[in-house]
């Protein structure tokens, strides 16, 4: 849970003149803000990783798309660090809701793996002061992040029930969040033949029934 201290200090990366020598497209901005938030604390988890790239396919990125943004923020990080990232991060973001949409993303990630360790919670508050989110704002963001995250583990919750009905041996390797508003979740499952199948589970406005879909990953997630 995020809370509303912090322990220490990112000024050298909010507040650096440093400038970067490539420019962002808002969406690789907000990329790039979950990406530093998931590597503050130095244990990147792959419920994190997911919830970062499932931000890039529901803006309609395909996975080579998702890779060529990831490479960018890579490099930059590589050869330029952190503070040019958030230089170039900060100065595509103009948007108001661009700008919601980056702290989202970073209070999911960082919620991801069920804990907020206390850099990640000490650079969402940070982030938050720097791109001038109210903290009324900043408050609903958190809450409804929250809410999210517990009802899409709901829903992870369901995943046993769903392999007891798969062929013996199935295991579960992760799954991506793809869309807002009603909860839809891509499961990826592992078939006793080494096949990768994805369950896609939706939620419906009856909160006591979901949608199950069954089918075959697509080439670029195998």
């Amino acid at each position: 849970m995020i809370v509303s201290r912090k322990s220490m200090s990112y000024e050298h990366i909010f507040n650096s003149q440093v400038k970067c020598s490539e420019e962002l497209t808002p969406n690789e901005a907000i990329f790039a803000i979950g990406l530093m938030v998931m590597a503050v604390d130095g244990d990147i988890d792959m419920n994190e990783v997911e919830v970062l790239e499932g931000f890039l396919l529901r803006k309609g990125f395909n996975a080579k798309e998702v890779d060529a943004a990831r490479e960018k923020v890579l490099r930059i990080i590589r050869t330029e660090k952190n503070e040019a990232l958030f230089s170039a991060a900060k100065q595509a973001l103009q948007d108001e809701k661009e700008i919601e949409n980056a702290f989202d993303l970073a209070v999911k990630i960082a919620i991801a793996d069920d804990k907020v360790t206390e850099e990640e919670n000490s650079f969402v508050l940070e982030l938050a002061s720097t791109l001038k989110i109210s903290q009324q704002k900043v408050n609903k963001i958190v809450a409804d992040a929250t809410k999210y995250y517990r009802n899409s583990e709901k829903l992870i919750e369901k995943i046993e029930e769903i392999l007891s009905e798969l062929p013996i041996g199935s295991k579960y390797e992760g799954y991506i969040n793809s869309t807002t508003g009603l909860r839809s979740l891509n499961i990826k499952i592992r078939t006793p033949d080494n096949e990768l199948v994805i369950l896609n589970i939706d939620e419906t406005r009856d909160e006591a029934q979901i949608e199950m879909e069954l089918e075959e990953a697509p080439p670029w997630m195998l």
